[in-house]
């Protein structure tokens, strides 16, 4: 029996995080902003607590948020929910129909999407203050089903390009993780769904605000379980929705087929260890993507500034800033192979939490399958969940073979070298592992 002292305790909270429409939407450049409402987006909080220790696992139905911008609203957001500002969780479903979040420390008056982020960090806040105030206790089950509603979309042509399509005997993960969690009398309070797709079902032109696939899900597995759930993405950077067709009757369909395999793990699951509670994070030091040689930077810096051009003279602003940012970088890695100077290195902060049996591993944006995989095959807990997408967006991390083979991820979206996905792996590995000891020491 574990003691009243490491008894966990949960609460869970939520808000409405609906941009208006007009706003800019994140995830494909050249959409333009938002004409109408899919479906609203929200953000939930989990607030756990045992022994003394706290953790918030914070839900958004955001692309994602950079590093800057979720340190500085842990701040609050701490003070709030009475809780270190490193043992918060901000995790982004990453879905592609939200509203951007460039121009976050911009003037309000200038830009709706500063004015909505400056507001979404008081929402945050307050989202801690409410959960602290409920905590009450809970117990822990686990259950497992498995989805096909994920490919991995790095699909090569004849001619031996690797383009974003469907490529079926590509490495995957299809398991389901729900994490229960019912007060003692065995009335549901929440749950954490956690699977690995890009949210990408209504395709490239879509333009109406909507969580995608996680929300039916999420939609589903509450109104058939009635616990709060909060939708983990998994480490979907190599993977996509299987469905990508404009309309919300894709990400109905796709949601509704993963709610169901969810409300199966979450019938099925056993009870587990639920106490004691463990906190580890790092910023580890990526090493920076570059060119081989200086001509190949030149060669890129050019052809981005014609880009850039044609972007500018047909007025569309998501498109002339994608290219911007892309030149930015490419005229960095030109001066650095110049200069012999090297490009500083990506910041990666990763987190590690230790649930009595129930690990968290983070990753800070678009994270190769093959990299949650082996983080959840280390079996560091019994039950591990890779969480992408999570307190910072630094883009993708491929695994290193992707990188000769070419391709969207690794030619125009990446940042980090090939390098970076070890240490990406090994940095969560032992940020699970500090959680464990952590969460031993506070036990005795």
């Amino acid at each position: 029996m574990q003691s009243v002292r490491t008894k966990l305790r949960a609460a869970v909270t939520r808000a409405n995080i609906t941009p208006p429409v007009g706003t800019d939407l994140s995830g494909f450049a050249g959409r333009g902003p938002s004409v109408g409402l899919g479906d609203e987006l929200c953000a939930t909080a989990l607030l756990l607590e045992c022994g003394g220790e706290r953790v918030a696992v914070v839900h958004l139905d955001l692309l994602g948020v950079e590093f800057e911008w979720a340190r500085a609203t842990r701040e609050p957001m701490a003070e709030r929910g009475r809780l270190p500002a490193d043992h918060i969780l901000l995790c982004c479903t990453h879905t592609h129909y939200g509203p951007t979040v460039r121009g976050a420390d911009g003037d309000p008056h200038e830009s709706p999407e500063a004015a909505y982020m400056a507001q979404l960090r008081f929402t945050l806040a307050g989202l801690l203050l409410e959960a602290q105030a409920r905590l009450a206790p809970v117990t822990v089950a686990v259950g497992r089903s498995a989805s096909d509603i994920g490919v991995n979309r790095r699909e090569r042509l004849p001619d031996g390009r690797i383009i974003l399509g469907h490529n079926p005997q590509g490495v995957i993960d299809r398991e389901v993780i729900v994490v229960r969690l019912d007060r003692p009398s065995g009335e549901p309070l929440a749950c954490l769904l956690n699977f690995a797709a890009h949210p990408v079902s209504q395709g490239g032109a879509a333009r109406l605000i909507s969580a995608d696939y996680p929300g039916y899900a999420r939609e589903l597995l509450e109104r058939l379980t009635g616990a709060t759930c909060l939708f983990l993405q998994g480490a979907c950077g190599n993977i996509n929705s299987a469905i990508m067709q404009e309309g919300l009757e894709s990400p109905r369909t796709l949601g509704t087929r993963l709610g169901a395999a969810a409300v199966q793990a979450y019938e099925t699951a056993q009870p587990v260890a639920a106490a004691p509670l463990g906190v580890a994070s790092r910023v580890a030091r990526l090493p920076a993507k570059t060119y081989d040689s200086a001509e190949q930077a030149q060669a890129d810096v050019e052809a981005l500034q014609t880009q850039l051009l044609h972007a500018e003279a047909e007025s569309n602003a998501s498109r002339a800033w994608w290219v911007r940012h892309r030149l930015e970088r490419a005229t960095a890695c030109l001066e650095s192979l110049r200069s012999g100077k090297p490009l500083p290195p990506v910041l990666a902060p990763i987190w590690g939490v230790a649930l009595g049996d129930v690990g968290l591993a983070t990753g800070p944006g678009e994270i190769f399958c093959e990299i949650g995989l082996e983080v959840k095959q280390a079996a560091v807990l019994p039950h591990t969940l890779y969480v992408s997408n999570t307190n910072a967006s630094i883009g993708y991390v491929p695994v290193p073979e992707a990188y000769p083979e070419g391709g969207y991820e690794v030619e125009s979206a990446s940042r980090v070298g090939p390098d970076a996905a070890g240490i990406v792996t090994q940095t969560a590995i032992a940020a699970l592992k500090r959680a464990r000891r952590t969460a031993r020491q506070m036990k005795r």
